[in-house]
C-alpha cells in the first residue's frame, strides 16, 4: 500500500438508522489535519501544558460524599482523561471532520451518567420536542395547513460547543424550578454539572486542550443539556417576536415549522432569533412547496388544496449509497431478510402515498441487485411485508449464543431439534431455544481505533523508542537532555536490549548517579534492575528521557510512568520493572 497508516471510517447519520453508509479510506495525516483545523479556533478551547487528571479533586469528592450520604449514588474516579476523534462527513468540504470528545472510561463518565439520569426526563417536556422521525410524522399529520403558508427548516450552527456555560447552567436551574422533585439532589447535580462543563480537558495527538465554552459532544448528558438550553432559548426568544410560526418542532439542533406570514416577516423573525444570544446562530431554509427534515420530505401533495394536509416521503441524502450488507457476506440468512424488511417498514411508515413508497422501494432494490440480492428474494420480502403477521409467542426463551459459522449453524439446528426431548423432565422444558449469533471480528475491528497514537505520526528527526522484541516505535519528547527535571526516563541494556522505565523529580543526571551508586554497591539487590546490570556491567547501561512536563505533580508523573511501562512492555520477564 502507498500509505503505511490508513483509517477505515463509517459516516455517521444523525437522526435515524441509515439506509446505507459510505466507507472512506484516507491518509492518517488528513485526519490529523482535519482535527487540528477544527481545534484551531481558541474561542472555545485553550491549550494546556498538563491534563487536569490527578489535580486536587476535593470539590468533586465533597460533592460525592454529600450524594453518598443521601444514598443517591457511589461514584469512583479513574485517572484517565478524554480523547478526541474525528467524525467524518462526506457531504462537507475539506476539512471534513468534526471533533468528538470521547468520554468513555474517563474520570467524569460516572458523574456525567448520573447527571443525564436527571436531565433526560426534563429534556422532553417542552412543546417543540421531537423524539424521532415517526414522532414528527404523527405530530405533523394532525396539522391543518393554510394554503398560502410556507414550510421552513433551521439548523443551529455548532450547538453543543456554542452554549455559554452561565446561560446553560441558568436554563438547567430554571428547569429544576419548573419541575420540582423532592427526591432530586438539585444542588449537587448543579455542582457536578459545573465541574463537567468547566473542567472538560481532552487529549489530541499528545496535546491537551481545555474546553472553556459549550459542552463536549461525547458527554453522556450533552443531548439532554442542549435540549433544555434550547427550550429556554426558544421561550425567551419568542417573547421578542411580533409574529410567530403556526407550528414549530425541533429535534436537538434541527428545526421544522410552518410560516403563515410574508417572507419579509420571516427574515425579521430569523434576525430576532440570531440576535437573541450572541453565540447561537441559525441557518434558515424557506420553501413554498416542499422541505427536507430529518430523513423525510414534507410537501404539499395533489390533495392539499382540498384537505390542507401535508404529505411525506423518504429523503435520501446525495451521499446515501444504500450500501447495506452484501448478500455474499458471512452472516445468517435471516440477517439479510431482516435488514431489507426493516428498510421497507421504514419506507411504509414515512411515505403517506403509495406511489412514493414504490418509488423509494425501487431505488433501494436497484442498488441491492448490484450487491447480490436476487429479484425473487426482494419480491418475496415485499409480498410478505403485510401478509405475514408477526407471531406473538410468549414462551420463555433460552438464548444459544456463539460466533456464526457453518459448523455453529448445524450445531444450533441439532440442539433446537433435540432440546424438548433432552429437557423433558427439567424446569426449562417449556422454554424455546433461539439462536443469538455474535459478530465475528472484521477488518474494521482490527484497524479502527478511537485514539490516534503518537506512533502513527513521527516527524523528521523525531526521537523514537521501541519496546523489547517489538517492531512498534513510539515517539518521545524532543529537546530533553541530562539536565531535564520532572521527567520519565528509560534505561536500556546494550547487550540484551531489556528496558527499565522510571520517573524522577530531580534532574536526569542526578537520578542516573543514584542508579549507578546502587548497582556498584549492590543496594536494592532484590530489584531486577540492580541484579541485571551487576551481571551485564555498567558499560552496557544507557539512559534516555522519554517525556517531561514542568508542572507535573508526583501523581501525574507516576501516571505517565505507568503509561510508558505499558507501551514498552517493561514488566519482568520482558523488562526490568517489577509489578
Amino acid at each position: 500500500m502507498k500509505y503505511k497508516t490508513i483509517f477505515l471510517l463509517t459516516t455517521s447519520y444523525k437522526h435515524v438508522p441509515p439506509a446505507g453508509t459510505t466507507k472512506l479510506v484516507f491518509r492518517a495525516t488528513a485526519s490529523y489535519g482535519s482535527g487540528r483545523w477544527r481545534l484551531e479556533p481558541l474561542s472555545s478551547l485553550i491549550p494546556l501544558l498538563l491534563p487536569l487528571v490527578g489535580r486536587d479533586p476535593s470539590v468533586v469528592h465533597l460533592c460525592i460524599l454529600k450524594l453518598s450520604s443521601l444514598h443517591r449514588c457511589s461514584i469512583h474516579l479513574h485517572p484517565i482523561w478524554d480523547n478526541t476523534h474525528t467524525l467524518v462527513f462526506t457531504h462537507t468540504q475539506v476539512p471534513p471532520g468534526r471533533p468528538i470528545v470521547s468520554d468513555c472510561s474517563s474520570e467524569s463518565y460516572g458523574s456525567a451518567e448520573f447527571i443525564d439520569y436527571f436531565l433526560n426526563p426534563l429534556s422532553i417536556t417542552h412543546p417543540s420536542y421531537v423524539k424521532d422521525t415517526y414522532d414528527f410524522i404523527q405530530k405533523m399529520e394532525t396539522l391543518t395547513v393554510p394554503e398560502s403558508s410556507f414550510l421552513f427548516t433551521m439548523d443551529v450552527e455548532s450547538l453543543y460547543t456554542n452554549i455559554e456555560t452561565d446561560k446553560g447552567m441558568a436554563a438547567i436551574q430554571k428547569a429544576f424550578q419548573d419541575h420540582p422533585d423532592p427526591k432530586r439532589p438539585d444542588k449537587e447535580i448543579l455542582e457536578l454539572l459545573h465541574i463537567n462543563l468547566t473542567c472538560n480537558d481532552f487529549n489530541f495527538n499528545e496535546h491537551t486542550f481545555l474546553q472553556i465554552k459549550g459542552t463536549a459532544m461525547g458527554k453522556r448528558f450533552s443531548p439532554a443539556y442542549a435540549n433544555i438550553y434550547m427550550a429556554d432559548w426558544e421561550q425567551t426568544a419568542f417573547d421578542k417576536c411580533t409574529k410567530k410560526p403556526l407550528m414549530y418542532l425541533r429535534f436537538l439542533d434541527d428545526i421544522w415549522g410552518i410560516w403563515t406570514h410574508s417572507k419579509e416577516d420571516f427574515a425579521d423573525f430569523v434576525t430576532t432569533l440570531n440576535n437573541h444570544h450572541s453565540s447561537i446562530k441559525i441557518k434558515p431554509v424557506l420553501q413554498e412547496k416542499e422541505i427536507n427534515f430529518l430523513d423525510t420530505i414534507t410537501f404539499k401533495g395533489q390533495d392539499f388544496a382540498s384537505t390542507h394536509k401535508l404529505d411525506t416521503k423518504v429523503y435520501f441524502k446525495p451521499t446515501d449509497s444504500h450500501a447495506l450488507l452484501h448478500k455474499h457476506s458471512f452472516h445468517p440468512p435471516h440477517t439479510f431478510r431482516g435488514i431489507v424488511r426493516a428498510q421497507l417498514l421504514r419506507f411504509r411508515r414515512i411515505c403517506s402515498r403509495a406511489d412514493d413508497f414504490h418509488e423509494a422501494t425501487g431505488t433501494l432494490f436497484a442498488v441491492l441487485r448490484k450487491r447480490g440480492y436476487s429479484r425473487s428474494f426482494l419480491r418475496r420480502i415485499l409480498k410478505n411485508l403485510n401478509t405475514q403477521p408477526r407471531t406473538s409467542d410468549q414462551s420463555p426463551i433460552v438464548p444459544l449464543t456463539s460466533f456464526f459459522s457453518s459448523h455453529a449453524k448445524r450445531a444450533h439446528h441439532t440442539i433446537k431439534m433435540n432440546f424438548q426431548t433432552v429437557m423433558a423432565n427439567t424446569r426449562i422444558s417449556d422454554h424455546k431455544v433461539i439462536s443469538a449469533y455474535m459478530k465475528n471480528p472484521n477488518l474494521k475491528d482490527i484497524l479502527v481505533k478511537a485514539k490516534l497514537n503518537s506512533k502513527t505520526t513521527p516527524s523528521y528527526n523525531q526521537p523514537v523508542i521501541k519496546g523489547y522484541k517489538s517492531k512498534t516505535g513510539f515517539c518521545t519528547q524532543k529537546g530533553l537532555n541530562h539536565t531535564t527535571r520532572n521527567c520519565v526516563y528509560c534505561i536500556q541494556c546494550k547487550k540484551c536490549n531489556q528496558q527499565y522505565v522510571g520517573e524522577t523529580g530531580n534532574t536526569l543526571r542526578t537520578r542516573l548517579y543514584g542508579h549507578i551508586h546502587n548497582i556498584r554497591h549492590a543496594r536494592g539487590s532484590e530489584t531486577a534492575l540492580v541484579r541485571h546490570f551487576r551481571a551485564h556491567g555498567l558499560n552496557n547501561l544507557t539512559i534516555s528521557p522519554l517525556e517531561s512536563r514542568v508542572g507535573w505533580s508526583t501523581g501525574q508523573r507516576r501516571h505517565a510512568e505507568r503509561q510508558w511501562i505499558k507501551r514498552l512492555n517493561c514488566h519482568v520477564p520482558n523488562g526490568l520493572n517489577i509489578r
